[in-house]
């Protein structure tokens, strides 16, 4: 992937920059904040976000409408949260005395997500679920209703058509139970590999309900994997070796081997034949809502705060670092790199990093 992109689209720059006026004015005034100002600094983390996946659909749209969107972990931006509705009526106390507008509402979360996206995808849905520990509490009544707003908003997206992928990194070591278990939910399983809890290399074998015919999108897929880690593999050429043995209707991968090796538009046309010489869908992943610092676009001397839009480490995930994705030059990055991807020939992404916003409005107390 070249080093240096052209500028993106006056269609793209202008559904992601998200102007900051309130913000930048308070920083710059010498008073102090007031309350209200206070509050009004503040992102909106989850609309803000809402705004980039609406702004990479129309702008893929624009030049593709074929190009696929996959979203992991999606839900929490197709409702408003608690949060918002607080931070909505701490800014407007009149808000608590209107009805509130239903988030399957045109125009509302629900609505606006569901459009964006081409599919969703969850984790580990089809892999069995750990029996109960015995002395583990019961789940309290926000608990048990979060759960049922989440299993709701499942059945909504089923309802509307939209296909419901399953990301099982139990799939590796039981791939046709596992399968048949997503066939039974309607839940197309893709068998994740290279995560810390999956098999780091690719399964040998058929995969389940081989395909010997061409897909051409989505609803044709009937078997998939998701190729997160390749340094298993010793060499680029190992791992494009690996994945070209695969039969598998729908791969996902990291468009870079390492930070000096990325795919190539010659590595990308051969991914996208299977080796029986059928044609597959394939996807990059792409973080929205964070930076790693193994991409072309790290710059030497880069940490935490410098420059200001890297946020903190994330946990687990020592080459990444949240990112304050609402700031201009993080969005230029994203924008660039999304760019790059639908250049090299992928037909869509995965778009991870979608559940940032539950992290940072548990992070940040309104009062």
């Amino acid at each position: 992937m070249p080093r240096i992109f052209p500028r993106i689209v006056c269609i793209l720059a202008a559904a992601l920059a998200a102007a900051l006026p309130v913000r930048e004015a308070a920083a710059q005034s010498r008073k102090p904040l007031t309350r209200m100002e206070k509050l009004m600094a503040i992102p909106r983390f989850r609309e803000e976000l809402r705004l980039i996946v609406d702004g990479l659909a129309q702008y893929a749209e624009s030049r593709d409408p074929r190009f696929l969107l996959v979203g992991r972990m999606p839900l929490g931006l197709m409702a408003t949260s608690p949060w918002e509705q607080q931070r909505e009526s701490l800014l407007d106390p009149a808000s608590l005395d209107r009805e509130p507008v239903p988030d399957t509402a045109p125009g509302a979360p629900f609505r606006r997500i569901l459009h964006d996206l081409d599919a969703v995808a969850l984790d580990g849905v089809n892999c069995p679920k750990p029996p109960p520990k015995p002395d583990a509490p019961k789940p309290s009544r926000a608990e048990e209703m979060k759960a049922q707003a989440i299993a709701q908003r499942i059945a909504a997206v089923r309802a509307s058509g939209m296909r419901v992928i399953s990301l099982d990194p139990c799939a590796a070591a039981d791939p046709f139970a596992t399968a048949k278990r997503g066939r039974a939910e309607k839940t197309l399983s893709i068998a994740e590999i290279g995560a810390p809890d999956a098999p780091q290399r690719l399964p040998k074998g058929r995969p389940p309900f081989e395909n010997a015919a061409n897909v051409d999108n989505l609803g044709d897929v009937k078997n998939g994997l998701w190729m997160r880690g390749p340094r298993a593999y010793a060499s680029k050429d190992d791992w494009l070796m690996a994945l070209g043995e695969s039969n598998a209707d729908l791969v996902i991968v990291d468009a870079f081997y390492a930070a000096d090796k990325p795919l190539t538009r010659t590595d990308v046309r051969g991914l996208k034949y299977k080796r029986l010489g059928a044609r597959r869908l394939l996807l990059a992943e792409i973080n929205l809502s964070a930076a790693r610092d193994d991409r072309y676009y790290w710059k030497r001397g880069w940490r935490v705060g410098e420059p200001a839009f890297l946020r903190e480490p994330l946990p687990g995930m020592p080459s990444d670092i949240l990112v304050n994705y609402w700031m201009p030059e993080w969005k230029e990055i994203l924008g660039a790199y999304f760019k790059g991807l639908m250049d090299l020939g992928f037909d869509g992404v995965l778009l991870d990093g979608l559940n940032a916003p539950d992290r940072l409005e548990y992070e940040v107390f309104l009062e």
